[in-house]
């Protein structure tokens, strides 16, 4: 009896993942005679129970889902039209190759024309020097854009059938399951163009019109700022490496995505990194290689989160951790118990400003104590586009902009010099006709002291935190900005736009 209970949940999960004819017919979204004729031509794996056919769920998954209906309602014409419009040649589009590998694709003209869009639109945002490229379905049809130094851009427009299809493939291309649409997937998979690797990360979510991808695109051969490259003033770089120059404690540094915070945690890990140090990071995914660094990456399908993985490093005798963002209380306990047993522990969490970082982790749960004892300073991170070399001209902003702005950097320790002189991007073909070209960071770096910390003790707001920090040395987000425009880097414009939620 003992041995039947054993076994039966192995032959019960045995049962679950067999599918009849019928049941993979609706999983793939086809007919049951339309995936017979893909029984015959060899294009679905299946086997015979006795006289009936089973498939296995993970061979439908695997499956060319470009086989899938959403291929055959291309527009061949419109896609190699769009194709021809972003100027990508076919030369460099034929050299491209995606792993994992699609086996036995693409096998017919539908399929062709979406592969070679998909893989156009990819070599056009490398190409363009942008860090994402996004699908998404609207009423009117389906629009792609590409964000680059920050900005989306419009690439193509097309008809809400192609949707679909380019959807399925970016799913397809990232082994995600394809007849889910109703719940969010998250996927990887690699990119060789010209002799450069990338990974591509994929992630997709239900919408009103169908479902939004995002495709994240990371070079494997990622630069790595040094802090004296990546715009940090001198001040700021000063209190940033007392924190991580520490033998233990927190270093925090906030900001949305994409607004440079792991740029930040590598630049400073740079300084401190030696063989008589082990360093370990947790990161979703590596984007760079760090010399003296064991580099793990989180692996969620395998249980390997980032929770998982902090546990994990406690008996791996640590002495420098990075984790890759704070994504839950269970992280961040995580990030500040390492850091109260004496470990130097560098995080990220998205958060508006320095000073709202700390009323974030009291909100998410943390208890005050546990990071007044262990925080040594928070640094706030944003991206802001520098004004473009090649049509550079001077920049006389307006006053009902300016004068706010300038009251906002005084409260925040920067006061506006007598004649300052500003420039601004007339826009060209080196600048795509933005006016911008490249960017550089702004900061905040908030250094904790006993004032602060009794502050934090407190649950005191995160204005009179600021007010507090700006009193000590720290310049705010926007005083930074500003300094930056007075210095001709970026414009007032510029400043504005990425700072105008930065208020403690």
């Amino acid at each position: 009896m003992a041995r039947k209970k054993v076994d039966q949940p192995t032959e019960e999960a045995a049962r679950q993942e067999l599918l009849s004819l019928d049941a993979a017919a609706a999983a793939l979204g086809v007919s049951r005679s339309t995936l017979t004729r893909w029984l015959s031509e060899g294009r679905v794996k299946g086997f015979k129970a006795g006289r009936q056919w089973r498939f296995r769920r993970s061979d439908l998954d695997k499956f060319s889902l470009m086989a899938h209906p959403s291929a055959a309602a291309v527009n061949v014409a419109e896609f190699e039209a769009a194709i021809a419009g972003l100027g990508v040649p076919e030369s460099e589009r034929v050299g491209m190759t995606t792993d994992p590998a699609l086996p036995n694709y693409p096998n017919t003209e539908e399929e062709i024309a979406v592969e070679n869009l998909f893989l156009a639109l990819l070599a056009n945002a490398v190409n363009a020097g942008a860090s994402d490229v996004h699908f998404d379905a609207a009423q009117e049809g389906c629009i792609i854009r590409t964000r680059i130094d920050g900005v989306l851009h419009e690439t193509v427009r097309l008809p809400r059938s192609a949707h679909r299809a380019l959807v399925t493939c970016a799913k397809y291309h990232a082994d995600l399951t394809v007849d889910q649409p109703a719940v969010n997937h998250d996927g990887l998979f690699r990119l060789q163009l010209l002799g450069e690797s990338y990974h591509v990360r994929v992630a997709s979510i239900p919408a009103l019109y169908g479902e939004s991808v995002a495709m994240r695109v990371l070079p494997q051969s990622y630069q790595i700022g040094s802090l004296d490259s990546i715009g940090m003033h001198d001040d700021d770089k000063s209190r940033y490496l007392r924190a991580v120059k520490s033998p233990n404690g927190l270093v925090l540094v906030t900001g949305p995505s994409g607004s440079g915070k792991t740029t930040v945690m590598y630049a400073g890990l740079q300084r401190i990194v030696k063989p008589e140090i082990k360093t370990f990071s947790i990161e979703d995914p590596v984007i760079a290689v760090l010399p003296w660094v064991t580099q793990v990456p989180v692996n969620r399908k395998a249980g390997m989160t980032f929770e998982h993985l902090q546990r994990a490093l406690t008996r791996q005798d640590p002495d420098v951790i990075m984790v890759g963002g704070v994504d839950s209380l269970a992280v961040a306990e995580g990030c500040l118990q390492h850091a109260l047993i004496g470990h130097l522990v560098l995080t990220t969490l998205h958060a508006n400003s320095a000073a709202s970082a700390v009323a974030r982790l009291l909100d998410m749960g943390i208890e005050p104590f546990m990071l007044a004892e262990s925080l040594l300073c928070i640094v706030g991170a944003r991206l802001a586009r520098k004004v473009c070399p090649q049509c550079a001209e001077p920049d006389e902003p307006a006053f009902g902009v300016l004068s706010p702005f300038a009251e906002r950097a005084r409260a925040g320790g920067y006061v506006l010099p007598d004649n300052p002189k500003f420039m601004r991007g007339r826009g060209c073909d080196h600048c795509r006709g933005t006016g911008h070209r490249g960017r550089v960071g702004l900061y905040e770096v908030m250094e904790m002291d006993d004032d602060l910390c009794r502050m934090v003790m407190e649950r005191a707001p995160a204005k009179a935190l600021q007010e507090a920090a700006v009193k000590k040395g720290m310049t705010t987000l926007a005083a930074d900005g500003l300094r930056k425009a007075v210095e001709g880097i970026t414009s007032v414009f510029e400043a504005v736009r990425v700072t105008h939620t930065t208020e403690g």
